[in-house]
């Protein structure tokens, strides 16, 4: 499957009432470890922070 895919399913789950604490950290370390190992490049890196952000903040309001 896509990394693009999966990075995108992890992120919409996210936005999903029921997901679990601490899931914002794995898919964080998803984005880096797909960043590390070149499967994504530096500038999908930008965009993928950048929604995990939103997601992010969504919660925390």
């Amino acid at each position: 499957m896509s990394p693009h895919i999966l990075i995108d399913e992890a992120l919409e789950a996210l936005a999903h009432p029921a997901s679990e604490p601490g899931a914002q950290a794995v898919v964080q370390r998803m984005i880096i470890n797909m960043l590390k190992g070149n499967v994504i490049t530096i500038e999908e890196f930008n965009h993928y922070c950048a929604r995990l952000n939103r997601v992010s903040r969504k919660e925390a309001a």
